[in-house]
């Protein structure tokens, strides 16, 4: 073998190294870490038992690393509820892709809220949102997020509806809060073990109720 071959044999090759990551990067996933083990945690614990210096070591991350980036729980806690708008907003596009103007959609609405009951997403929001009542610094927070989430849905509902009754029907915000408190007990529920199979029937009769109320003069 020759001193060109042994020049381009596979053990003389250098090595490669992985392409480092970027700051942004690894915020990225520091952020993601803190914010999956934050939900966790309310899930298993609830609001109070979610302490910060719990959630970092759940993450695997310092305390400083995470009040890096969030310096307080309340801004944690709000970065979480924007989380959930977030993946609730992308599961309702996804929903209603493809389907019929009318009752359809809004069924379809519907049912991609009944698919996040018990969710421990869900209950994580709804542990945050119980105990705004105390922490006026929570609401604070959360308070603009949780305005922005609603009155998209009342946009989307009157959009959906349109054509079936009037958008300023107040038909249209009852049947708004009637989902979100359903949704929401349900889930509590879930929690105290409610076989599945009872969910199911308990939101197949809203359904078929909410289609009454919206189709009756």
């Amino acid at each position: 073998m020759n001193s060109q071959t042994l020049a381009f044999a596979p053990d003389s090759a250098p090595a490669l190294r992985p392409a480092r990551r970027t700051q942004g990067e690894r915020s990225a996933e520091t952020r993601r870490k803190i914010l999956s083990s934050s939900v966790e945690l309310l899930h298993q614990v609830g609001y109070a038992g979610a302490t910060t210096s719990q959630i970092a070591k759940a993450a695997g991350v310092s305390l400083g690393a995470l009040q890096h980036q969030y310096p307080t729980k309340a801004g944690l806690m709000a970065a979480v509820v924007r989380r959930f708008a977030t993946e609730r907003f992308l599961a309702y596009r996804r929903a209603l892709r493809g389907v019929p103007e009318g009752l359809p959609r809004l069924l379809a609405l519907s049912k991609a809220s009944w698919s996040l009951i018990g969710t421990k997403e869900l209950v994580a929001a709804m542990e945050i949102e119980l105990a705004m009542r105390d922490d006026p610094e929570l609401a604070d927070a959360i308070g603009d997020t949780l305005s922005r989430h609603s009155a998209f849905v009342r946009r989307l509902l009157a959009r959906i509806l349109e054509g079936v009754i009037s958008p300023d029907d107040p038909r249209v915000e009852t049947v708004r809060l009637l989902n979100n408190a359903i949704m929401f007990g349900l889930s509590l529920e879930t929690i105290r073990a409610v076989p599945r199979a009872q969910i199911e029937k308990a939101v197949t009769a809203w359904e078929d109720a909410m289609v009454r109320l919206l189709t009756t003069p």
